[in-house]
């Protein structure tokens, strides 16, 4: 289908190397991000390129800081930002989209869809579009330099969720051939819950004395220790019992892992030291880094607040919340997406699935 046309929200690694593979593909891509240095040293350079799993060097359609320019006259729109940038964009685009148009959460963590939906309606807008998010990111990737992604891994299957669900196989299907590792997913709970949120912030504030020292590490070959597993499992376990509580199956992250990496270990300290794709990842520069702040607003808090909910205690989550919070100065027990935020304060199980 070379007559769809993609804006692609978010500069960073999966914004710019999805832009490349989608260009290369010989599709019109249009790019937008906020920060005008980085428009800015795009447009100088006239040109994005990819280098590893993605050899290619491309010149988009358009590269710019207006959402407007970058969202008219498309068909998909891939939300590539930081978690807990969803609602900020869904403001700005509220007055311009259209129910045309598919807009895909890459990835959407817990609630995304729920604020992105949310935001759209609080804001006026008169055209929904249908609103999906990805359980994760398409892609293993990094930034080389502004324009340059080295593309380090590929992810065989990714769950797709929407609301109403049923719209998931629409943005599956229409993406059928571009990015054939979509999969619908059964709600956005099912995506929401996967578990993979867990190996950021739990190794970023393990670690903190040597993000603090300015020590660069392999960040999952040397951040993810034996003992720094065992507590990822532990609040996997957390996790798995919040999805049994809401009725769900939801598989352990090992297997998730497993199934999407193809990795044959069977425990989970091995089986991420056999990711290639993991190899070489740099370890975050400073507590700014999105593994240390979106994954716990966005996956974290909200995972536990649905336990608080349902009844479900979560120690662990709990205790790496409290942690990052006196480690940054931030309060994300208030400042994450919590079940009053998405609107399932006081529900029961069934009205939560009425809703999604």
């Amino acid at each position: 289908m070379k007559d769809l046309k993609f804006a692609v929200i978010g500069a960073g690694a999966g914004g710019t190397l999805m832009t490349v593979q989608l260009k290369n593909m010989g599709y019109s891509v249009k790019l937008m991000d906020k920060r005008n240095e980085i428009v800015d040293k795009m447009n100088e350079t006239g040109k994005l390129k990819a280098t590893g799993k993605t050899e290619a060097e491309i010149i988009p359609n358009l590269i710019t800081t207006n959402i407007k320019a970058c969202i008219e006259d498309t068909d998909v729109i891939m939300v590539c930002t930081r978690t807990d940038a969803h609602g900020a964009v869904a403001k700005a685009a509220a007055p311009y989209l259209k129910s045309s148009q598919i807009v895909l959460l890459n990835p959407g963590h817990l609630g995304g869809t729920m604020e992105f939906l949310n935001t759209l309606k609080t804001n006026g807008c008169q055209s929904i579009p249908i609103v999906g998010e990805a359980s994760d990111l398409l892609y293993a990737c990094r930034t080389v330099d502004i324009g340059h992604t080295l593309h380090t891994g590929v992810k065989a299957k990714i769950k797709v969720a929407s609301i109403p669900a049923e719209n998931a196989s629409k943005i599956c299907d229409t993406l059928k051939g571009i990015f054939d590792c979509f999969v619908p997913a059964k709600n956005v709970l099912e995506t929401g819950l996967s578990g993979g949120s867990l190996l950021h912030s739990i190794p970023c504030v393990m670690n903190i004395n040597k993000v603090e020292l300015n020590q660069p590490f392999d960040y999952y070959m040397e951040g993810l220790t034996p003992g720094i597993c065992n507590i990822i499992e532990a609040a996997d376990t957390e996790r798995r019992k919040v999805c049994d509580a809401l009725g769900m199956h939801s598989p352990s992250l090992l297997s998730h892992l497993k199934d999407m990496y193809h990795l044959k270990p069977e425990g989970f300290y091995d089986a991420i030291q056999s990711c290639e794709p993991y190899k070489g990842i740099k370890s975050p520069a400073n507590t700014n880094h999105r593994f240390f702040q979106e994954d716990t607003l966005s996956n974290l808090v909200p995972t536990s607040s649905l336990g608080k909910l349902l009844g479900i205690p979560t120690p662990t989550l709990d205790a790496i919340i409290l942690l990052e919070s006196q480690v940054t100065g931030k309060d994300f027990f208030k400042e994450g997406r919590t079940v009053e935020k998405l609107g399932l304060s006081g529900k029961t199980v069934e009205e939560i699935y009425n809703m999604i």
